[in-house]
């Protein structure tokens, strides 16, 4: 979308396997918002470059990308080819039922048979946070998803509510992120792709 009115992906979304058609029995609000980022595993990227490479089409630049053209695709049979995943990391409404921690949300997400990350902890002080942050700047590659940093929101609703949010982003959350990461490359070869509309881009 353009940041206020989004694209309608819903015939792509109903397409990934970790979304369940109906939620799991259970007491679910009549409006339920879950919020929540497709995205490609790692290996999967490189196996989908792969083939797109054998056929001469251009390869993705990176997962996200490769998630984010997979679902604004038009025809939801090349998205369902593709193996996206989804995590649920939040609730935007829940009609008529209230939590009373984040935490308490996602479990009902998981209960309901919406995959939410299985690496999200509790953690009841500060120095737990930074220890929590440290472990996965350092093993940010044992997971098969890119992870650029790592979020830490506060549990309790009402102190979110109190804590408020900016135009742009919640006071209640805030995200760590990782130094970048270099790497030394080996330059092979540059190649130019003409892309339907005639515009030709130079890829290494």
């Amino acid at each position: 979308g353009d940041g206020f009115v989004g694209d309608d992906i819903t015939a792509n979304i109903r397409t990934i396997r970790s979304v369940p058609v109906t939620l799991r029995d259970g007491d679910h609000p009549g409006v339920l918002e879950a919020r929540g980022e497709v995205y490609l595993p790692v290996k999967a990227f490189d196996r989908l470059n792969e083939e797109l490479t054998k056929r001469g089409d251009r390869p993705f630049a990176n997962p996200r990308n490769a998630a984010a053209g997979s679902l604004r695709q038009k025809d939801p049979a090349i998205t369902a080819s593709r193996p996206l995943r989804l995590w649920c990391h939040g609730i935007g409404v829940a009609g008529g039922r209230r939590f009373e921690r984040h935490s308490e949300a996602l479990e009902y997400l998981k209960a309901s048979g919406l995959p939410v990350s299985g690496e999200t902890e509790l953690l009841g002080t500060l120095e737990e946070v930074f220890k929590y942050c440290g472990h996965w700047q350092e093993h940010r590659h044992d997971v098969d998803y890119e992870i650029d940093g790592v979020v830490v929101k506060v549990d309790q609703i009402a102190l979110q509510e109190e804590l408020g949010a900016t135009s742009k982003a919640p006071r209640w959350a805030i995200a760590y992120k990782f130094p970048p990461e270099e790497r030394t490359t080996l330059l092979k070869d540059i190649f130019v792709h003409t892309g339907r509309t005639g515009v030709v881009t130079p890829f290494a």
